[in-house]
């Protein structure tokens, strides 16, 4: 795979460098059993992985209230679990992709509160120019934390690469004309990610070191 040379990568979180599908699956069919609702199907819950929490939640909870939903499933999404979670070989990826030059960025639809705890105990804020939440911008797939994000670096989308697993993150990314790197180990099967004409797919994190 050749690729041109881009100057800014920009990740996902959950489904590109963490793995927490196992956790987030487990807390929302824990979720369903606190709130007497159906356990919901792994296929289903696969499905919604990449949209804010507030919106996977209204997708099988909708007459209940967000605010207790997300706090019983924050009961059993431990951010000490995924801390240690991150997908083989993303840490020492990172690292050697900014060692190369490149400047690195978060976009996720996870909370901020949630991020910065992440990042913190990971001990990792520093490999990256800037990270972008929610709460600055509207979720993806709408394209404002990614457009913020290139304004804050001054850098041209044409030099930019998001980087994600799911079909919201390839949204985002053409939503802000941006090209797109499709993670097919993450939350959605490669098929769905190619609907999208990404400009490759990496079936390994640690594959980023070979081809960008």
């Amino acid at each position: 795979m050749t690729m041109k040379k881009y100057s800014l990568l920009v990740f996902d979180w959950d489904g590109t460098l963490v793995d927490s599908e196992g956790f987030a699956i487990e807390a929302l069919q824990k979720t369903a059993a606190d709130f007497n609702y159906p356990v919901p199907e792994i296929s289903a819950i696969r499905e919604c992985f990449g949209l804010k929490l507030e919106n996977l939640l209204q997708q099988f909870f909708p007459k209940e209230n967000q605010t207790e939903l997300a706090k019983t499933f924050y009961k059993y999404f431990s951010e000490e679990d995924l801390t240690t979670n991150f997908f083989a070989g993303a840490l020492e990826t990172l690292a050697y992709l900014k060692q190369q030059g490149f400047t690195l960025a978060v976009a996720t639809n996870r909370a901020r509160a949630k991020l910065d705890t992440a990042l913190d105990m990971a001990n990792i804020k520093n490999l990256f120019a800037t990270t972008r939440c929610p709460e600055e911008g509207a979720p993806k797939p709408a394209p404002d934390m990614l457009l913020t994000l290139l304004e804050e670096l001054n850098i041209d989308p044409y030099n930019a690469l998001m980087i994600g697993d799911t079909v919201f993150d390839m949204q985002f990314a053409q939503n802000a004309a941006v090209d797109a790197m499709a993670a097919c180990y993450g939350h959605h099967r490669k098929d769905q990610l190619a609907a999208f004409n990404p400009v490759g797919f990496i079936e390994n994190i640690q594959d980023l070191k070979y081809i960008l």
